[in-house]
């Protein structure tokens, strides 16, 4: 047992807990659409008007919430735990972005970003496997002779579904 397996297992169960709890709490946070009834929508601070956009309805909390508890509980299997952290690293990026840009409490702010900076670093104890994979997924294949003629007549099928979809849709 090394000293940096004890780490990014201490801090792949810290973070899982952490981020478990929040998602399982999801539908309760922004559960009272009706927080702030009497202010117009100019009136209303940077989180009190994301507050009422998220709490407009439940479906979304609820649906972002079973992605954290399921990334969480893939950050706790050993073979699972680079997808559940290529899961959680978009979803606590966004996070950290609501709390910036409309001014969350700073102390949940922080814990977004500190649970996103723990991603990060368990991303980064994974880089090996993930270089490995991503070289098999772009290995150079051989060079197809009609290169350019599949480019042409899938560039054209393209542009002409493209018009076709937009004329169905008026």
């Amino acid at each position: 047992m090394t000293f940096r397996k004890i780490i990014e297992r201490t801090l792949r169960y810290f973070v899982a807990f952490f981020i478990f709890v929040y998602g399982a709490a999801k539908p309760l946070q922004f559960g009272n659409k009706n927080d702030f009834p009497d202010k117009l929508v100019s009136e209303l601070s940077g989180m009190e008007l994301m507050w009422s956009f998220f709490g407009y309805t439940q479906t979304l909390p609820i649906i972002i919430g079973i992605l954290q508890v399921t990334g969480a509980l893939l950050l706790l299997s050993q073979r699972a735990k680079i997808i559940g952290i290529l899961l959680l690293i978009p979803i606590m990026t966004n996070i950290v972005l609501f709390d910036v840009f409309y001014q969350v409490k700073t102390g949940a702010t922080m814990n977004a970003i500190i649970f996103l900076a723990i991603l990060l670093i368990l991303l980064f104890f994974e880089r090996k496997i993930i270089i490995q994979t991503f070289k098999i997924i772009t290995i150079k294949k051989e060079k197809d002779p009609k290169r350019t003629l599949l480019f042409i007549v899938s560039t054209v099928s393209a542009v002409l579904l493209f018009f076709i979809y937009t004329y169905l849709q008026k």
